[in-house]
């Protein structure tokens, strides 16, 4: 019961999320956004699925099914809005130098251990969610703006990642903590925690 709550009410927030977040790019309020961070989370959305469905052929439980489904979900979320930003954006040489940075962190990563395994995965959600959330933190924090993430958007992203990597916690206590799980719950810990730095900044930005 606790894992389906926690998947419907993910999914409700996915929405509340994207709704305002879509209004927001379309009135033109982008202050503050970068297009290298939607381009890398795609690469952490894509590294994330591919873990989530390893793991639930490992086993196939419901809650592996769950986890499969958020991450398909959010994959094409981020997918609309990357291709929403894409002329209302400017591309900056900041945004270059943090895609070079993960790719240059993800080869690495992949040639030490190989794209299969499970904890590489992990290591590429990392790279590919953690970086580019501090950086927006820091685009924001540099351009004393956060109009492009609403109030509800920021609420219902943070009420999200932390059921999500409550989800997976439950996953690996209930049906063991083989290697993609693992992958999944060091990702996870990265986004929730650099998320964090992202609201915090947000909340600085909107009080001053």
């Amino acid at each position: 019961m606790t894992a389906s709550l926690l998947f419907w009410f993910q999914v409700i927030m996915a929405w509340a999320y994207m709704i305002p977040q879509v209004s927001q790019i379309l009135r033109g309020k982008t202050g503050g956004l970068t297009l290298a961070m939607w381009v890398i989370f795609m690469g952490y959305l894509f590294v994330s699925l591919s873990l989530a469905t390893l793991a639930w052929r490992e086993k196939k439980d419901k809650i592996r099914l769950y986890t499969v489904i958020i991450f398909a979900q959010w994959t094409v979320f981020i997918l609309v809005l990357f291709i929403m930003c894409i002329k209302s954006v400017h591309w900056s040489a900041g945004d270059t130098v943090v895609c070079i940075a993960v790719a240059i962190l993800s080869v690495i990563t992949v040639f030490r251990s190989g794209l299969k395994a499970p904890m590489t995965r992990g290591w590429l959600s990392v790279w590919c969610k953690g970086i580019p959330q501090l950086w927006m933190a820091h685009v924001m924090w540099s351009t004393h703006s956060a109009e492009w993430l609403p109030p509800l958007s920021l609420l219902a992203s943070n009420a999200t990642s932390i059921p999500r990597l409550i989800q997976i916690y439950l996953q690996g206590k209930r049906g063991g903590w083989d290697q993609a799980t693992k992958g999944l719950m060091l990702g996870e810990t990265a986004n929730v925690g650099t998320w964090l730095v992202v609201t915090l900044v947000w909340f600085i930005l909107r009080i001053f």
